[in-house]
């Protein structure tokens, strides 16, 4: 009977509740904050972009002007150069015609006058009285000889006299002075082949200056005065 008892007892006891497992539940996280960063980042990034982009375009603008600058500076240097090659061109044909100008009369000159000799070139100091005034004139006797086969030219005028600082000194007008007996002033005049003349030149120069330089187109005679 007890035990029947402790049976009812046990039955009518309330049934212990089973424990639960404890399950730890964490804040979901917002997802704003990361979209925002992100579209921050965007921005900056086509920010930096864009301005990487403008900058490049200022550089191509900067050379492209350049470029054009140097463009213009050749075209201007190339038109230059061709106005100085059209000028050398004609300063070329003008040397050219000028020095066949030149050769040609050369030419002439050595046939009118370039194969003249002089086998005897002397000078003195001739004295005279002027109304009692005491002057002086270089003469020279030149001795000109044509030995060619064919008819010269001799100029008296194609003499010149200088000193030994090139100073020169210009012919005694004929008349000026009295000639001394036995000479002849040398005159222009056609020398025939073998032909031989002598004649004297006069000179108003110093009396004091004994060297002088005789010139007769490209020959020349030193002179001294005794």
């Amino acid at each position: 009977m007890e035990e029947a008892a402790q049976n009812e007892s046990s039955t009518n006891e309330a049934p212990i509740p089973k424990p639960t497992p404890s399950t730890n539940t964490k804040p979901k996280m917002s997802k704003k904050p990361i979209i925002i960063t992100s579209a921050v980042g965007l921005v900056l990034i086509v920010l930096v972009a864009l301005g990487i982009y403008l900058w490049q375009q200022g550089i191509a603008k900067g050379l492209n002007k350049e470029r054009n600058t140097l463009e213009a500076k050749v075209v201007s240097q190339s038109a230059q150069l061709k106005t100085l090659e059209k000028s050398n061109k004609d300063l070329s044909a003008k040397v050219n015609f000028l020095d066949k100008a030149l050769k040609e009369a050369t030419a002439a000159a050595n046939i009118e006058f370039g194969e003249l000799s002089f086998p005897s070139v002397k000078a003195t100091h001739y004295t005279y009285d002027e109304a009692g005034v005491e002057r002086s004139v270089l003469l020279v006797d030149v001795t000109t000889k044509n030995e060619t086969d064919q008819t010269l030219f001799l100029s008296a005028f194609n003499f010149k006299l200088k000193d030994a600082q090139n100073k020169s000194y210009p012919f005694a007008g004929e008349g000026s002075f009295p000639l001394p007996t036995g000479r002849v002033l040398l005159f222009d005049q056609q020398m025939a082949p073998a032909e031989t003349v002598t004649g004297t030149l006069a000179f108003n120069a110093p009396k004091l200056i004994k060297l002088f330089t005789l010139f007769y187109n490209a020959q020349k005679f030193t002179i001294t005065v005794k």
